[in-house]
Formats: C-alpha cells, structure tokens, sequence
C-alpha cells in the first residue's frame, strides 16, 4: 500500500474535503468560469469512496443517491419549505416597500416544474452526491447529528467562497444562507433515513425558486435585490432555528428516529 493509499484510507473525509475543494477552487482559478465548480464534490465522492472501500463503497455511495422510499411527506416538505422560504424572502421585501420590476417576468406558477430538472442536473445532484451522499455518513457518530450539521454547513459555505467573491455585494448574504440552508436540508437527509436523494430534491427546490431557475429575486433591482437576499438569509436562519428548537438536539422528527 502506497504512502497516499494509506492517507486515503486513514484520513477519507480530510482527503474528500481537501480534493472537493481543490477540483472547485482549482477549475475556477483556471477556467475563472464556475461551469465545473459543482463538479468538484462529485468527483471527490467517487475517488475516496472507490480508494477506501473499492466497489462496496461505490455501491453505498449509489444507494444513498438513489433511496427514495422516504414517504410521500418528506417529498412535500422537500419540495414546500424552500419554496416557502424564497416566497416569504420575497413578500418581505415588499412589505419593505421594494419596487418590483415592470420588466422582468418570471413565467408562470407551473414553470417551477419544468425547471426544477434543469436546476438539479445543474449543480444539486453533483453536490449532494459529495455532501450528504458520501460525507455526512462519515463524520463521527459519537457527536450528535446537530454538531455534525453546523460543522457541515460551515465547510459547505467555505466551499461557495470562490463564487461568492464574483459579487461581494452578495456574499455575506449567500453564505449566510448557505450555512442555515444546510441545517434545514441535513433535517431532511436525516429523517429520511440518510436519502441523499430529499437532499438533492430540497437543494434543487430552493435553487429553482432562487437561483438558476426561477429566480424569483430578479423581480428585484439594485439595492432591492441586495435586500431580498438578506431577507432570504434571514428567513433560512428562521427555518433553521425552528428545526433546532422542535427537534432538539437529536435533530429528529417526533414521529422517529434519526439514522445518520
């Protein structure tokens, strides 16, 4: 066994974070185009898992992507919540007198369908493969599922750093997002049994609603659209926290266990 084999092995989520991030901020430093930036995670997921468990991991790696006999529930609440909280995000900045634009049109109500498999192939299913299809499983299990959650979503922020930075206007704003959505879709992933799959469906719900997609946020200009997002960190932060304090700390629904 070679000298790098037996890091892989010893220390795989130092070696999956550091390639996750290495592939991402690398291509970007490159190519200064984020085309390959969500790749990173996925790649990452597949050499760490193929490197320390050979096919067995591959195939727990799948398993996790592709579990789907979640309850009919949890698909609601995957796809409701986020939806919810770009809306809320949105008729806040209204109620704060934001001007809406008289330009911009965002389509109809049902064109959320249409785009959600765009958003997902976009950047959630490469993602969510890395994060909660390989990594989260990984973390410690004496710690408890919250501890396990914020630390994360803090290296999930970190990770979106590069892009951020293309608009610092609204990099506070994203990251603060990022690190409470993180905490709202682990809720998903652990109540589901572990499904990397409802926390690629939540993950494409909220960027259909705000990123890519629909983008309900452009209905927004200039300091409008700045504000929006800092109600849309506000209202994730909101989420979060009414998860933290009805779950509790073992991060469960009350209906059932939690399996990490």
């Amino acid at each position: 066994m070679t000298s790098i084999a037996a890091f892989v092995k010893r220390f795989p989520l130092i070696t999956f974070f550091g390639l996750a991030y290495g592939f991402s901020w690398g291509s970007y430093a490159i190519l200064s185009s984020s085309f390959l930036f969500p790749w990173g995670p996925w790649f990452a997921a597949l050499i760490v898992a193929s490197a320390t468990l050979g096919k067995t991991g591959l195939k727990d790696l799948l398993r996790r992507c592709l579990y789907w006999r979640v309850g009919l529930r949890w698909y609601i609440v995957a796809l409701t919540v986020p939806t919810a909280i770009s809306l809320t995000a949105v008729a806040l900045n209204l109620l704060m007198d934001a001007n809406m634009s008289t330009t911009t049109q965002i389509g109809p109500w049902y064109s959320f369908f249409f785009l959600f498999p765009l958003a997902l192939f976009d950047a959630p299913l490469l993602e969510e493969t890395g994060w909660r299809g390989y990594a989260l499983p990984q973390f410690p299990a004496e710690r408890s599922l919250l501890s396990n959650t914020l630390i994360l979503a803090v290296l999930i922020a970190g990770w979106h750093v590069p892009i951020t930075l293309s608009d610092r206007t609204l990099a506070a704003p994203y990251l603060i997002t990022a690190i409470a959505s993180a905490v709202v879709t682990n809720w998903v992933y652990y109540n589901t049994d572990g499904s990397a799959l409802l926390a690629m469906v939540y993950h494409t719900a909220a960027n259909t609603m705000g990123g890519g997609g629909l983008n309900v946020f452009q209905l927004f200009s200039g300091s409008d659209y700045i504000r929006a997002w800092w109600w849309l960190a506000a209202v994730n932060w909101m989420a979060a926290l009414i998860v933290v304090l009805v779950s509790g700390p073992k991060f469960c629904d009350r209906r059932g266990s939690c399996k990490p």
